[in-house]
């Protein structure tokens, strides 16, 4: 029983760690769009995503869960992106919101619990953001960043063959290197 709750105390501690390297994350991120491309429309919708995103990986890291309430707002910052990135076409958005989402459901139709129902609204409302080929490429970098760190941890003997992950810190990651590696804001 000791054992268990010193575990449990080990796990809120390194929860709390990550969370606060994610904030930062974040705000290192925001500070960078903003000098670089200035307080503009593409910037202020970009960093409202990102501050419901951040929330998103929170929430997660915690309990495993993503509240409908936060995708729903980050599906609001979508559409609110449309006239601030012409370049992506309502089509491309359409594509974008059914393209990875699709593919993640048939997968956990196919393999029960393999994503859960948060990660593949939230790859929807990214697509909505980012269009298919911006959506692909986060999930993309998303999949290669968690099991790089899936590899890392399995090695360091932190995680368990067979242990559930958190994906949507993965997600939230890489749409915001998609964000800021594609020149979207440009």
């Amino acid at each position: 029983m000791e054992g268990n709750l010193n575990r449990i105390k080990d796990n809120n501690a390194r929860n709390g760690t990550v969370i606060t390297v994610w904030y930062l994350f974040c705000a290192v991120t925001a500070l960078i769009w903003i000098l670089r491309w200035g307080i503009a429309g593409r910037t202020i919708i970009s960093c409202l995503f990102l501050f419901f995103l951040a929330l998103i990986a929170e929430c997660d890291i915690r309990t495993m869960r993503i509240p409908d309430r936060l995708v729903i707002v980050c599906g609001a910052a979508g559409l609110l992106s449309v006239p601030f990135f012409p370049e992506i076409s309502l089509t491309d958005r359409g594509l974008g919101m059914a393209g990875v989402s699709v593919l993640l459901l048939c997968i956990t139709l196919l393999a029960p619990g393999s994503f859960g129902g948060g990660d593949i609204k939230l790859m929807a409302v990214s697509g909505l953001f980012l269009g298919w080929e911006g959506n692909l490429r986060a999930f993309s970098l998303a999949v290669f960043t968690a099991g790089a760190f899936c590899l890392w941890m399995l090695l360091w003997g932190k995680l368990e063959r067979k242990a559930r992950i958190s994906f949507a810190p993965f997600i939230c990651a890489g749409i915001l290197m998609q964000i800021t590696g594609s020149g979207c804001l440009w």
